[in-house]
């Protein structure tokens, strides 16, 4: 007999009443109010609801002082904008450019503009006299400002961000987790950004954020380019099944071995993309380039990382669920594990698989002993999703649903661990789409519905 696990009571947001349910339209409808709403609401401090100014705005002659000149190096003046992020301040310059004449019409304002995060170089200085007091960091800061504007070809909107206390440095830090959040939900409602053109690319110290925040936070972008960097396994490959990665270093780049690491980062994305029956996952690419050190050409990868657009619903989501800097994600992709705390039972493995024509889900849920590192992750070696795996028994995960992954009108499955733990319908919810747009305004990857299941 079926062990029913999920029970009504189980079913996050849904009317006793089936009459109350929403239909599929009534729900669409109901994202596109909640939507305008949350635009009205006054935006966060340190984030301007005007559209970020153009590049040639930036860089235009002023009247009397003749054109530009061939080679012209002259930096722009400053735009830097303060982000307060709970006890510091995150500096950053945002600018738009055209790209090629494709994302020059009508039709890239249609689809919504590209977001690119670009983080600079530099590092922590504990002896830095304050949070912004580090020559190195403004530097590097203002180089890749020049890189944005001058080198990197998409079309978009660049945001170029500076470390939030030099003291500290690395990208990863809680505080900086949360100023990327809060710009990618700012850039979508005010900014013109599509939810599924965002990019996360830095250089040297910028490129270890890219690559560790990417694993972190895949749900939310659409490629990531790490360069002149290399991080262990560690910062999980697996959850790059459905980004699409890029690393670009020098193979002379041998302090802190950082092309090695770039190199075995990416061969265990291709043994994971081996054993996929799927050409869409785990698509990746390195570039090493030949007779280089530490400094490369920044522009290839980003190029490439262009060309891809995020997949909001995939049918298929590999999750090492693990602490950075003392956080946990509340939510990757359509999975979420609710009221799981930071320090509540190490890292977990989550595997969810839809078949739509069957209308089943299917979990694997594994807790993972002894490999949480949740120290510095640049160099953290252990792969943590080959750690020793015990079920997740007595957890609860919760599955945030779209017509888009699979037919609610229908009758759904799920089966976790290989027994099954729900069979029934699951209705499409107001509570569910406003707490959902109220944590993350994305309209491509609002949930409708939810249900809530627990691990056998």
């Amino acid at each position: 007999m079926m062990a029913m696990v999920a029970t009504a009571a189980d079913r996050v947001g849904a009317a006793a009443d089936e009459a109350a349910a929403l239909t599929r339209e009534q729900a669409l409808a109901a994202i596109d109010e909640r939507l305008d709403g949350l635009r009205a609401q006054p935006p966060r401090a340190g984030l301007p609801v005007e559209p970020p100014p153009g590049w040639e705005e930036l860089t235009a002659v002023p009247a009397g002082e003749g054109g530009p000149q061939e080679g012209d190096r002259r930096r722009p003046p400053l735009q830097v904008v303060a982000l307060p992020v709970g006890d510091k301040v995150m500096p950053y310059t945002v600018l738009r450019k055209p790209g090629p004449a494709s994302d020059q019409t009508d039709e890239a304002d249609q689809v919504g503009h590209a977001l690119f995060i670009c983080m600079h170089g530099g590092g922590a200085n504990p002896g830095a006299e304050g949070p912004h007091q580090w020559a190195v960091n403004t530097r590097e800061f203002l180089t890749q400002i020049e890189l944005a504007g001058r080198a990197y070809e998409p079309g978009g909107v660049y945001l170029v961000p500076r470390m939030a206390d030099d003291r500290l440095g690395r990208w990863w830090h809680r505080h900086q987790q949360e100023a990327f959040d809060a710009i990618i939900d700012h850039a979508i409602l005010h900014w013109g950004v599509s939810p599924d053109r965002v990019y996360l690319l830095g250089v040297s110290e910028g490129g270890y954020g890219a690559a560790i925040l990417a694993p972190w936070m895949a749900d939310r972008l659409a490629g990531a380019n790490a360069m002149a960097a290399g991080v262990g396994l560690a910062n999980p490959p697996a959850n790059l099944r459905n980004l699409a990665f890029r690393s670009d270093v020098g193979e002379n780049d041998r302090m802190f071995d950082r092309a090695a690491m770039a190199v075995a980062f990416h061969e265990e994305l291709e043994r994971l993309r081996a054993g996929e029956n799927d050409p869409a996952a785990y698509r990746h690419e390195i570039g090493v380039q030949s007779g280089r050190g530490h400094g490369i050409d920044y522009r290839p990868g980003v190029s490439w990382m262009a060309g891809h657009e995020r997949d909001p619903w995939p049918a298929r989501v590999v999750w090492i669920d693990q602490t950075l800097d003392g956080a946990r994600r509340e939510r990757f992709y359509w999975l979420s594990r609710p009221g799981v705390e930071a320090d509540d039972g190490g890292d977990a493995r989550i595997v969810a698989t839809v078949d739509r024509e069957a209308a089943t889900i299917t979990l694997e849920a594994h807790r993972l002993q002894g490999r949480n590192t949740d120290g510095n992750r640049t160099h953290g070696m252990d792969d943590v999703a080959a750690s020793e795996r015990t079920p997740l028994s007595g957890a609860v995960i919760e599955l945030l649903l779209s017509d888009r992954l699979l037919d609610l009108d229908a009758e759904l499955t799920v089966v976790c661990n290989g027994e099954p733990v729900f069979a029934g319908r699951v209705q499409r919810s107001l509570e569910v789409i406003e707490r959902e747009l109220g944590r993350r305004p994305d309209p491509r990857q609002c949930p409708v519905a939810a249900l809530r299941v627990t691990v056998p």
